[in-house]
């Protein structure tokens, strides 16, 4: 093969393993869109529909609604005085009264939390968050965001749509005609896609929330892909990372450089707290320290939970339910 073939030949070469690694990023960043916009909906599982079906158990009452001019599925919580609290809503209160928080009778409550499920997830995953809510003295409410769960919708964008950015502000107003509580302060709490969720809502209406827990969350949607493609060489990433943007925008109109909730978060004059695992390798520690960075002033607390992931947050030995529900009695008033 003479110098010329071998120059050519080394072209050909070049340009298929360009063609093919262009074909590749398609592939694996149209699938990543899919996944990203409407991820598969978990089925509502055995243990759930317990809960639905004997709310008493937990020391609630739970009945299903739909708000949001009746596009987003509901879940309506309130303690119920006569089973009165049960296992994790005594263990709760045990710890709040230690702390000597200003517990009322069981039964009373002095406002309504509206609680945003993370991604992949459903309202049914946060029952066992309602009560203990429940037994520190509030009403809930628990939508499934769209994508998700029984919501309809399709695609989720990340509270940039018109009827994402409303809906925790919609939802709040139904669940307060329904338990004929029109004037009751109100909170809300989020965790993972359900944290942006809630920072959006604390930042366009900062009259109608009293107080807001971020759980496990982010600073910007970007940063969270970038991280996840970290491994990779640098060009190899970013090309990843500007087809991944394209495939969002025209799979569902997902624009992935708006959702960036630490922008949102400078708005906010809402009492905040931010609260993630230190060992969270979903949603790395410094995205939740960069979002709790970005909301300004000192109205705002960072509660580090030592030794949990992204899975597991919720569910260690530590006091985040006191913590959360101290910061919610404190402001929700």
């Amino acid at each position: 093969m003479t110098m010329r073939s071998r120059i050519r030949f080394s072209f050909k070469l070049a340009a298929w393993l360009a063609l093919l690694i262009l074909l590749a990023t398609v592939i694996i960043t149209w699938h990543a869109a899919g996944k990203l916009l409407h991820p598969d909906r978990r089925q509502l599982q055995g243990y759930q529909q317990d809960w639905i079906r004997h709310p008493a158990a937990h020391g609630m009452q739970v009945k299903a609604g739909r708000c949001a001019g009746d596009k987003v599925p509901c879940l309506f919580v309130a303690p119920d005085r006569n089973a009165g609290p049960q296992e994790r809503g005594r263990a709760l209160r045990k710890q709040l009264a230690k702390a000597n928080s200003a517990l009322r009778p069981y039964g009373e409550t002095q406002g309504i939390l509206v609680l945003l499920h993370g991604r992949s997830g459903r309202k049914e995953d946060l029952l066992p968050i309602a009560e203990r809510f429940v037994a520190a003295g509030f009403k809930c409410v628990i939508p499934d965001l769209p994508a998700h769960g029984d919501n309809k919708l399709d695609n989720a964008l990340f509270a940039t749509a018109p009827f994402e950015r409303d809906l925790a502000a919609r939802v709040l107003a139904d669940a307060r005609a329904y338990f004929n509580e029109r004037d009751s302060p109100a909170g809300v709490w989020g965790i993972s896609m359900g944290g942006a969720f809630a920072i959006k809502a604390v930042s366009q209406s900062t009259d109608t929330w009293k107080a807001a827990v971020i759980v496990s969350s982010f600073d910007s949607l970007e940063g969270v892909v970038e991280d996840k493609l970290a491994f990779l060489p640098g060009s190899l990433s970013a090309l990843l990372r500007i087809s991944l943007g394209i495939m969002t925008d025209v799979r569902g109109d997902l624009i992935l450089k708006e959702v960036h909730p630490d922008v949102w978060a400078k708005r906010v004059t809402t009492p905040v707290l931010v609260a993630h695992g230190d060992r969270d390798q979903v949603i790395s520690l410094k995205r939740g320290r960069r979002l709790f960075d970005s909301l300004p002033g000192k109205n705002k607390s960072w509660l580090l939970v030592s030794g949990a992931t992204h899975r597991n947050v919720l569910t260690t030995s530590a006091p985040l339910y006191s913590g959360m529900s101290k910061w919610f009695i404190a402001h929700v008033r």
